[in-house]
């Protein structure tokens, strides 16, 4: 992930994820752990809320189209490392 192409936004906004029966299955551990992960960052990080809530409904049965999306928020984290909430005692 160094060396991919940064991204802007979370998501792109012409993009809509479907159930895309027809893709090509992945592994659904990998899948989830990245989930995982994302939703930690959720809690300092609220502008991937509604992506990563997007990207979570398609844990059981995730599809490539689905963890190009999860990818594509990771790019995202990666161009926006001082962005954030910083939460005082």
């Amino acid at each position: 992930m160094n060396e991919a192409k940064i991204m802007p936004t979370s998501m792109h906004h012409s993009s809509s994820l479907d159930k895309d029966e027809k893709g090509k299955d992945v592994s659904e551990k990998e899948y989830r752990g990245m989930i995982g992960s994302l939703l930690y960052l959720t809690a300092s990080r609220p502008d991937i809320v509604f992506s990563v809530g997007l990207c979570a409904r398609f844990q059981t049965s995730p599809k490539e189209s689905h963890l190009t999306a999860v990818k594509r928020i990771f790019r995202h984290l990666i161009a926006t490392p001082d962005v954030g909430l910083w939460y005082k005692k």
